[in-house]
């Protein structure tokens, strides 16, 4: 509900510091790469050195190591982003066309009345326009295209390119940037992609096995897919050899999104923009590369979906260096916070998301200890427009709670981060609290669930969204 604080713990505002006031706007470009997970990045810790730009990155800026999407897929999460709010109260959690509510003010168009240029450059589907996410943009280009072969997101290379030239014509400040990067997304786009597997012959190698259609088949889906669908399936799974050159083909995928992260950085810096520009990489959300049986993002809310990177560089906070913060930010933060940036004003009480910037000054302040996502399940199917999956998160716990399965799961992911073994039965005194803060969110929530206050629309032709049928 819109006005009603959603941490339950108290929520410190700060001015805009004398430091900070007295410096020039700055501009600010966010880099949104759909379908990355935190532990594939070797700034992360993971075993490949996947991400050597974004550790450079991370040794000028600061890396969150708890950042939660709000959903499992990417439009409810880029209208998040957007508008600081959760799934429940923007309402585009389903694969609807149509704008925003009425009462949703977007992040690009406060910035605009604060006196910045705005544009958004992206490649894939559910930022075509009529998904309803270009308010407020002075510019607004989406490279996706149904007539594209397997309907596949638009490159990286694709994307930054006409960015570029924006940048060029608008350097002269302040500017807001989105680009919004669709390489890392089924089918895994890179300039190289037997680097980390070499040698493979085998199913991977067949488009539509990276196709949504494969992997609602392989995630054992009642969609509508052929049974020769679901043969190929349970082929693949067979011969572990398959899901390893899969993931061999995202880590590469992830590789060449970096390098194209640097070369934009390094520009920034040839320009003469780096010193007065937030640059800020996140993820929409992540990836399911296995674990609980699952690929893609359709189904479930577990780590490799929402754990999800979120390295921020800010010339006025270079003392926190090579800083990484362990409070739990989630992605409806990140519009408050850079509103904060940009010296914009606004009503902490309008918005569900919580600053960071309190963060950056005192990196011990106080934070809230939980963290909330919900998503719909089988959207290519649209029973109904009800939430079905839900979870909250603590540093330590994760309860999950999905209307289909008729238990509550919960994690620990201080000892199990890929949430391998359900601990439900042994705690039931955390099952407890985190149903009650589950529970008391549904409510906060309630007014705008489930979807759209509108009359529902036939779907935009795109199911499913990145493949032909089969």
């Amino acid at each position: 509900m819109k006005g009603r604080a959603l941490a339950l713990l108290p929520i410190l505002f700060f001015p805009a510091s004398a430091a900070l006031a007295a410096r020039k706007r700055p501009n600010v470009i966010v880099v949104d790469v759909c379908s990355a997970r935190a532990d594939h990045f070797s700034v992360y810790g993971y075993a490949r050195d996947t991400s050597p730009e974004l550790r450079r990155l991370a040794g000028e800026g600061v890396v969150f190591d708890n950042a939660v999407a709000q959903s499992s897929w990417c439009r409810p999460n880029y209208a998040s982003l957007f508008t600081g709010d959760v799934p429940e109260e923007h309402g585009m959690y389903t694969n609807l066309p149509g704008p925003l509510p009425p009462f949703e003010r977007p992040l690009a168009e406060r910035l605009k009345e604060a006196g910045y240029k705005t544009a958004a450059f992206s490649g894939g589907v559910y930022l075509i326009p009529e998904f309803g996410l270009s308010q407020g943009f002075d510019a607004y280009v989406n490279l996706f295209s149904t007539s594209t072969a397997g309907r596949v997101p638009a490159s990286v290379d694709d994307t930054i390119a006409p960015a570029s030239r924006w940048l060029e014509k608008n350097k002269g400040g302040p500017f807001f940037l989105y680009l919004a990067v669709d390489d890392m997304h089924v089918p895994y786009h890179s300039d190289d992609p037997e680097k980390y597997d070499p040698g493979y012959s085998g199913p991977v190698h067949d488009p539509g096995t990276l196709s949504i259609p494969f992997y609602r088949a392989y995630n054992g889906e009642e969609t509508g897919y052929s049974p020769e669908l679901k043969a190929r399936a349970e082929d693949f799974k067979k011969d572990p050899r398959n899901l390893k050159h899969l993931i061999a083909h995202y880590d590469a995928s992830l590789n060449y999104t970096d390098r194209r992260i640097g070369d934009l950085i390094r520009k920034l810096k040839r320009m003469g923009l780096w010193k007065n520009t937030v640059f800020l990489v996140t993820a929409d959300h992540g990836e399911m590369l296995g674990e609980k049986g699952l690929l893609g993002h359709t189904q479930g809310l577990y780590e490799p979906v929402l754990h999800v990177p979120l390295l921020l560089h800010h010339p006025a906070f270079g003392r926190l260096a090579g800083r990484r913060l362990s409070q739990q930010v989630q992605r409806i933060d990140l519009m408050p916070t850079i509103l904060d940036f940009a010296g914009a004003d606004y009503d902490p009480k309008d918005i569900q998301g919580r600053s960071i910037l309190p963060l950056l000054r005192d990196p011990s302040a106080p934070w809230s200890p939980y963290a909330f996502a919900a998503s719909k399940r089988d959207l290519a199917v649209l029973k109904d427009l009800m939430l079905d999956e839900r979870v909250v998160r603590t540093a330590r716990w994760k309860l999950h709670h999905y209307l289909y399965k008729d238990r509550f799961e919960l994690y620990d992911l201080l000892n199990d981060p890929l949430e391998t073994t359900n601990v439900a039965d042994k705690h039931p005194d955390v099952v407890s609290e985190l149903s009650y803060q589950l529970i008391s969110r549904m409510e906060e929530t309630r007014p705008h669930a489930p979807g759209p206050s509108r009359e529902v629309p036939q779907p935009v032709s795109l199911e499913p969204p990145y493949g032909p049928k089969n």
